[in-house]
């Protein structure tokens, strides 16, 4: 869920974009374009902090790692966070308690028919569920950006290119955003306004 404009404190809700609490109003500030205030409430400005978020704090910090040695494990746990997270707002629901099918239908949308269901029920228990309540992927993944694929699923192992995979997640996201940006989209961009919600 986004960083929510405080009234007691401004907080950065994006990199470079404060949210303000101001007589009575919630503004959120760009300081990268002169300043110019942000309606929290208006769904094109709510699409310019979100991607500011997104990118800002995840997908370009990654990216800046993917040169770096011993990066891979950080760069998967950015990968496995997004998947889950952009696809509650493209559902418009919370994955609440229902976080396996919500992250394996990100990844089935991503990679169209490319693996089964079992696959994903692996890659999410070995690499999601292993990041986030182990504090390490499973004995079964394998990372190596020199993979050829971004996912492979062979002989009960699981083999990740770090930096493909965040290559096809950064598409990914590239793509949402346009298609938020298209107003003939309407299902999508209320989904999107009605989960995130800044005030």
């Amino acid at each position: 869920m986004p960083k929510r404009i405080r009234q007691d404190e401004d907080i950065y809700i994006a990199p470079n974009i404060l949210g303000r609490y101001i007589n009575g109003r919630y503004i959120a500030i760009d300081e990268k374009n002169d300043n110019q205030e942000l309606n929290p409430n208006d769904i094109d400005d709510k699409i310019i902090i979100y991607e500011r978020q997104v990118k800002g704090w995840f997908l370009d910090r990654a990216t800046k790692l993917i040169k770096g040695r011993y990066t891979g494990f950080v760069i998967l746990m950015i990968c496995m966070s997004y998947l889950e997270g952009v696809e509650q707002y493209r559902q418009g629901q919370s994955s609440n308690g229902d976080s396996n099918n919500t992250f394996r239908r990100a990844l089935d949308r991503i990679y169209p028919n490319q693996f089964d269901d079992n696959d994903l029920r692996s890659l999410y228990r070995e690499t999601r569920v292993g990041l986030f309540h182990d504090g390490m992927v499973r004995g079964n993944v394998i990372i190596n950006n020199g993979f050829p694929s971004s996912l492979s699923f062979e002989n009960g192992d699981i083999k990740i290119s770090p930096k493909k995979l965040l290559d096809d997640i950064k598409e990914d996201f590239n793509r949402y955003i346009q298609e938020l940006r298209n107003t003939d989209n309407t299902e999508l961009r209320n989904n999107f306004n009605n989960m995130y919600i800044l005030i």
